[in-house]
C-alpha cells in the first residue's frame, strides 16, 4: 500500500479529485472515525451516517468552501469535522419524542384509485431529474436502486474503493433529493422514492 502524507500536495490531490488520493482518503479516515465513534458507543446506524457525513462535509469544504488554512494539520481538520457531526446528530436525537409519537401511523387500507396517475407523475418527474444530474451520479444511482447490482459489481465498475463508493453515493443521493425537492416541492418530500 502506498504510503500518504497529509500535506498541501495530499489536500490538492484530494481536492482536485485524484481517485487514489480520494480512496486512500475515504478508507483511512472511515477508519479513523469508525473507531472513534467506536469509543462513543453510538449506535450503529448513527456511526454510519455520521462516518459518511463526515467525508462528505471533509469533501465539500475542499471543493466548494474555503478549503483547509494548514494542510499539515488535515488530520485535526477531519477530526474536529467529525465532532461537530456528532454534536449535530447527538442533539437532534436528543430533540426527537420518543414513545408514542414516534409510533408509525397505521397503513391506509381503502384503494387509492389515483396510485396509477401518481405513480406516472413521479416517475416523470425522477426521469427529469436524474437527466439534470451529472453522468456520475446517474451512474451510481442506477446501478445501485434501479439495477439493485452487488455493492462489490459497482466498486469494480467504477474502479473505486467500498468507503469511497460510500461517499460517491451518499454525494449523488443528496443531490438528487435536492433537486427532486425543488422540482416536486417540500409537500411531497415525505414520500421516500429511495430506500436508503
Amino acid at each position: 500500500m502506498e504510503f500518504y502524507i497529509f500535506d498541501a500536495q495530499y489536500v490538492k490531490r484530494l481536492e482536485q479529485g485524484d481517485p487514489a488520493t480520494e480512496s486512500h482518503f475515504s478508507t483511512y479516515f472511515a477508519k479513523f472515525i469508525g473507531l472513534k465513534l467506536q469509543a462513543r458507543k453510538l449506535a450503529p446506524h448513527m456511526a454510519e451516517d455520521v462516518r459518511q457525513e463526515t467525508l462528505f462535509r471533509v469533501l465539500r469544504v475542499l471543493r466548494q468552501g474555503s478549503g483547509v488554512s494548514q494542510p499539515e494539520r488535515f488530520g485535526a481538520f477531519v477530526n474536529s469535522v467529525c465532532n461537530n457531526v456528532i454534536l449535530e446528530f447527538l442533539s437532534k436525537e436528543s430533540r426527537q419524542p420518543s414513545g408514542l409519537e414516534n409510533a408509525p401511523e397505521p397503513a391506509d387500507e381503502r384503494v387509492d384509485f389515483n396510485a396509477a396517475l401518481i405513480t406516472a407523475q413521479r416517475k416523470q418527474i425522477v426521469a427529469e431529474v436524474l437527466d439534470g444530474l451529472s453522468s456520475k451520479d446517474r451512474e451510481i444511482l442506477r446501478l445501485v436502486f434501479l439495477e439493485e447490482m452487488e455493492r462489490s459489481e459497482v466498486c469494480r465498475r467504477l474502479g473505486v474503493g467500498s468507503e469511497y463508493l460510500r461517499v460517491l453515493l451518499h454525494r449523488a443521493k443528496s443531490r438528487f433529493e435536492q433537486a427532486y425537492l425543488r422540482k416536486k416541492g417540500a409537500a411531497h418530500a415525505a414520500g421516500t422514492l429511495f430506500c436508503w
